[in-house]
C-alpha cells in the first residue's frame, strides 16, 4: 500500500486476491449507493418541475377564462 494507507488503483495489485476482491466489492457497492442518491436527487428535481408546470397551466388558463369572461362583457 502508499504512505497514506490509503488504497489506490495502482497498490490494489499488492494485496492479496481476497483483499482485492474485498476491496473491489466495496468500491462497488459505494458506487451504488452514489447512484441511488443521485437517481433520488433527479427524480426530485423531476417532481418539481412537473409541479411548476402544473402550476403554469393553471395561471395560464385562469388568465384565459379572466379574458373570455371580459370578452363576454364588453
Amino acid at each position: 500500500m502508499s504512505v497514506s494507507g490509503r488504497i489506490t488503483r495502482w497498490s490494489v495489485t499488492q494485496l492479496s486476491s481476497f483483499e482485492q476482491l474485498q476491496f473491489h466489492r466495496e468500491r462497488r457497492a459505494q458506487a451504488r449507493e452514489a447512484i441511488a442518491k443521485m437517481n433520488a436527487q433527479a427524480s426530485s428535481f423531476g417532481n418539481i418541475q412537473v409541479n411548476k408546470s402544473v402550476a403554469m397551466g393553471d395561471i395560464t388558463s385562469r388568465m384565459a377564462m379572466a379574458r373570455m369572461a371580459a370578452a363576454k362583457k364588453a
